[in-house]
């Protein structure tokens, strides 16, 4: 930060504004600040780029990544088309990608109460298993939001993934959840 502005928002505050997360009142006081405030109306823009870009690889399918559910609903309401899979601890479903949708959501129901952090291990058939640090969760949500890379799903034939849902603290890890999604092409089934 340069120290232009006296009272500078939190970056965490840009990002909840711009992903319409702030109570109201608090959302009017950060538009308000932004309309009096160059520094941080530069910062607010660079938020905004950043999210448009990963916004923008998620879409296209070339990025993996979590979301919030505020991020969903913002995704529908832009008119995103969102193939959703609901799969509970032990649980697993037969899924596919349709040329027409935009991405695919897998939601891993989970009691994830007290969590502070939540990884995501994954493998591929009897592939070797990747690991995504860290996700983004709303605890109150009880479950976490994956959206794969469409475009990668669509272009692989039949094939099977295993999740594990970790909450990670002091303690070591402890599995919440294990989840199988049977991929086919489409058509599907």
């Amino acid at each position: 930060m340069s120290g232009g502005c006296a009272r500078p928002i939190a970056d965490g505050a840009l990002l909840d504004w711009w992903t319409g997360e702030l109570p109201a009142a608090e959302g009017r006081r950060v538009e308000e600040h932004l309309l009096s405030c160059g520094e941080c109306s530069a910062r607010a823009g660079a938020v905004h780029e950043m999210t448009e870009g990963i916004g923008q690889l998620v879409r296209e399918g070339g990025l993996g990544i979590a979301l919030l559910p505020a991020v969903v609903e913002r995704l529908r309401r832009e008119g995103r088309r969102i193939r959703e899979y609901r799969v509970t601890p032990g649980g697993g479903v037969q899924c596919t990608v349709g040329p027409e949708d935009d991405m695919v959501l897998a939601r891993l129901v989970a009691d994830l109460r007290n969590v502070s952090r939540l990884d995501l291990v994954f493998r591929v058939n009897e592939g070797p298993e990747q690991r995504l640090p860290d996700l983004a969760f709303d605890p109150a949500a009880g479950e976490v939001m994956f959206a794969p890379p469409a475009d990668v799903l669509r272009a692989q034939p039949a094939h099977v993934e295993r999740f594990r849902l970790l909450a990670v603290g002091p303690q070591g890890e402890s599995l919440l959840g294990e989840y199988t999604f049977d991929h086919r092409p489409w058509p599907g089934w």
